[in-house]
């Protein structure tokens, strides 16, 4: 394990103890999340080291890594995802004419999928070998396995996608630098990360499946991650909760506090999650970042 001494946002040593948690679906050890006070970052400390973090993805629980439809909860995430892929690919269309899309963390390929069928020209980036798999033999997709970012040339892409990926990267500040250098001038990064300032999370507290210890290294809230962009040269254009999100987290926590997802709580807390978030008394779940590059 690694321990962290300073902030890995903004290097601040002012760091305390926010929340004592665990892993509740992969090893079942316990991991504590720090709080910068300086800036306000969340971030698991102490972490795995990053050649040790592989083993805490294997898990049948590991759902976009599959495409698994038997019993209801994996039907309904499915079923969600579905609309969910049409709901990404019509905020990248509105966003940015692309003719080039990166998408980092692809998983399984279906978002790819969806804008290879649009004419966009496309290229995946997916560690997970079982996942890249099933997305090159289903779709006949381009996906590399390589997750450095300096194997492409500068200006390679009109918009980049992260789809809940970049709380899983150890060094963040580089990643988003050399997010600047392949993205073209003007060029877009959307990002989707969970949101610790939802009613959800502030409802579970350490059951909150969207921790996902150890596997999500960083935990941002709308302050922490439109300061990594903006200090990287990025303007954040727009941002939009994903709705869904609350739902499926809240099933997941409460299995993990109970033992028994308990779908009609768990339909309620994701309910009461989003309006109160429309009423802005809280934010959403998770949160879609859209971020231009003024280099």
């Amino acid at each position: 394990m690694n321990i962290l001494e300073r902030c890995p946002l903004c290097s601040s040593k002012e760091i305390e103890l926010f929340i004592k948690s665990m892993d509740y679906s992969t090893s079942k050890e316990k991991f504590n999340i720090s709080n910068c006070k300086e800036c306000g970052f969340h971030f698991t400390n102490p972490r795995p080291k990053e050649s040790d973090i592989e083993k805490y993805y294997i898990s049948d629980k590991y759902i976009s890594h599959t495409n698994e439809k038997k019993g209801l909860f994996n039907l309904l995430y499915q079923t969600v995802r579905k609309f969910a892929v049409k709901s990404k690919t019509n905020l990248l269309l509105n966003t940015v004419k692309t003719k080039t899309h990166l998408d980092i963390g692809c998983g399984t390929g279906e978002f790819l999928n969806a804008c290879k069928k649009l004419g966009i020209k496309t290229i995946g980036i997916e560690p997970s070998d079982d996942a890249r798999s099933k997305a090159i033999d289903n779709y006949k997709l381009d996906i590399r396995k390589e997750t450095n970012l300096k194997i492409f040339d500068k200006n390679t892409f009109n918009s980049i996608s992260m789809w809940h990926v970049l709380e899983h990267v150890y060094d963040i500040h580089e990643t988003v630098e050399n997010l600047s250098v392949i993205l073209e001038p003007n060029g877009y990064v959307i990002v989707a990360v969970p949101n610790h300032r939802s009613f959800d999370a502030k409802y579970y507290k350490k059951f909150w499946a969207a921790w996902d210890l150890p596997i999500h290294i960083s935990h941002f809230c709308p302050l922490t991650i439109e300061k990594l962009f903006i200090d990287k040269g990025f303007k954040l254009t727009k941002k939009t909760g994903m709705k869904f999100d609350a739902f499926y987290v809240s099933l997941l926590s409460n299995e993990y506090k109970t033992g028994h997802k308990n779908y009609i709580k768990g339909f309620l807390i994701g309910l009461i999650s989003n309006f109160l978030a429309l009423i802005k008394a809280f934010e959403y779940s998770s949160t879609i970042y859209i971020f231009k590059n003024h280099k």
